[in-house]
């Protein structure tokens, strides 16, 4: 159940949106830069939204509204068939951490509780997509897990860390859980860290993110998105 409290601290964000909403991620952020055309890399989508709701991009391990327990999250759609177009990073994995949590103190909780979902919409030109800057702004949605959810992300976590405190973290894979996945993240396979090797030591192994499935969002936040006249 979403609170009062938490429902009033979210609106100047959701009204922003409901002004935005329709327009393109360019026209957004030429705005935000005074009319100066920008370059749009790779993740920029979600750094022009943060700049919009005049967040500060952050790699904190805690929910981007800290002291709420709020977690703020784009989504991209894709319009030719109203799908996520790709999983949701929730927080990079520390494989040595996640060992020594158990479910009642793990750091992914604050990023899981309460999520607003910002959606925008990718088209298709010539058979690709096009281009960050033509994304378009669609709707908003509070997302708060109920109880089964939540036992759910109980449950692909757990999964997760059984693997780890095992020495088995490079075996992990995307394929796993319900509605959160271990995805490699990363520059290229030698981009490695720190893990458990089950005997009281450490190995080397692929970086990977904890990420909402593609699962989860379709069924769970697409699905309460208005998308009346969308196409």
């Amino acid at each position: 159940m979403l609170s009062s409290l938490k429902l009033k601290v979210l609106k100047p964000f959701i009204d922003i949106i409901e002004t935005h909403k329709g327009k393109t991620l360019g026209e957004v952020s030429r705005k935000l830069s005074n009319g100066r055309h920008k370059h749009f890399k790779k993740g920029a989508s979600g750094l022009i939204i943060e700049n919009l709701l005049g967040l500060e991009n952050n790699n904190s391990k805690k929910a981007d509204l800290e002291e709420y327990r709020i977690e703020i999250k784009v989504l991209p759609i894709q319009l030719s068939n109203l799908k996520a177009k790709e999983p949701t990073q929730i927080k990079m994995i520390n494989y040595v951490r996640v060992a020594s949590e158990k479910w009642e103190n793990a750091e992914i909780r604050d990023k899981i509780e309460t999520i607003f979902w910002i959606a925008y919409g990718v088209k298709k030109e010539n058979g690709k997509n096009v281009s960050q800057d033509k994304y378009i702004i669609l709707d908003w949605f509070i997302d708060v897990p109920n109880n089964e959810t939540q036992k759910i992300f109980r449950k692909d976590w757990e999964e997760v860390k059984s693997y780890i405190t095992a020495g088995r973290a490079d075996k992990l894979s995307c394929s796993m859980g319900v509605y959160i996945e271990p995805k490699t993240k990363g520059k290229n396979n030698q981009d490695l860290t720190d893990a458990p090797d089950g005997k009281g030591g450490l190995v080397k192994v692929r970086r990977r993110a904890f990420y909402f499935k593609k699962n989860y969002t379709n069924f769970k936040v697409i699905k309460e998105l208005d998308l009346k006249g969308v196409k």
